[in-house]
């Protein structure tokens, strides 16, 4: 998994000489660059909780008592503001603390989710270890990455099978103390609410367009033979082959990581169907 707006590991910046098109190429960054900044304001508002979370941890530590699960009480009002602000978008968002972090509670999740009225309630998770049910977070790609990096994240689209039961990103930040990692912030993000958001941008690209996930899993595209959710062949996520196309037909690269603003894309590359 790569952090937030780097590209994946050993990918070069893109070009194919079949869509050397200047104006289909600003189509596509634009698409990517617009849909990174909507995903970088819901980013935003979790690295603001994070950085509470922080600013209570350190308080608290100062103050000598150990921290405790209601000390992280007042972070209540800004996942609600989140959830209300991105509503539809935003489906989940709190904080999930190391184990050992909390003298009160071995492992912690402290996470709201909102329904489709933007009714919010907390989550319950089971967090016992010797539970059938027992749910180890420390093993999800959100909540490792930040913890490896020091650096927000971006994990999916995988199945949330605890809290939205859908294909589902989350954006993560890790939240530290003392120069320790103690946890992550994050939001889960409605993978189908992001290909709404990017349908129109495809279709207007003229011909076959796929959006893909840092690891070429299909976030949306503009043809009904590639489904979101679907894995590419190929790590370079080029020279995919179209099911009923003639042999040598294939997806290509046309925007991705390195390409727009500096540090405004997603791990995410755009890829499209050579022109015939």
């Amino acid at each position: 998994m790569t952090t937030l707006g780097q590209p994946p590991p050993g990918a070069a910046r893109l070009a194919h000489p079949v869509l050397a098109d200047p104006v289909l190429t600003a189509r596509a960054i634009s698409l990517l660059t617009g849909i990174s900044q909507r995903i970088g304001q819901v980013l935003a508002r979790v690295m603001d909780i994070g950085a509470a979370a922080e600013s209570i941890a350190a308080a608290t530590q100062a103050a000598g008592p150990p921290l405790r699960r209601d000390d992280f009480g007042p972070l209540r009002p800004l996942v609600a503001e989140l959830l209300l602000a991105h509503a539809g978008l935003a489906a989940g968002a709190g904080i999930v603390l190391a184990p050992g972090t909390l003298a009160d509670a071995p492992r912690c999740i402290e996470w709201w989710w909102a329904d489709q009225q933007a009714r919010v309630s907390q989550l319950h998770v089971d967090l016992d270890p010797g539970s059938a049910e027992f749910y180890d977070y420390t093993t999800t790609e959100w909540y490792r990455e930040p913890e490896r990096t020091g650096q927000p994240s971006v994990a999916g689209p995988y199945v949330d099978f605890i809290c939205t039961r859908q294909y589902t990103f989350t954006l993560s930040a890790p939240i530290r103390c003392a120069g320790r990692f103690i946890g992550v912030a994050g939001a889960d993000i409605l993978a189908a609410q992001v290909e709404q958001l990017v349908l129109p941008g495809l279709a207007g690209l003229g011909r076959t367009a796929v959006l893909a996930s840092g690891h070429g899993r299909v976030i949306a595209s503009n043809t009904e033979t590639i489904l979101p959710g679907t894995a590419l062949a190929g790590t370079a996520l080029a020279g995919t082959a179209l099911a009923g196309q003639p042999l040598g037909a294939s997806l290509v690269p046309l925007a991705g990581p390195g390409d727009g603003p500096a540090g405004s894309l997603l791990p995410w590359t755009l890829l499209t169907a050579p022109a015939a």
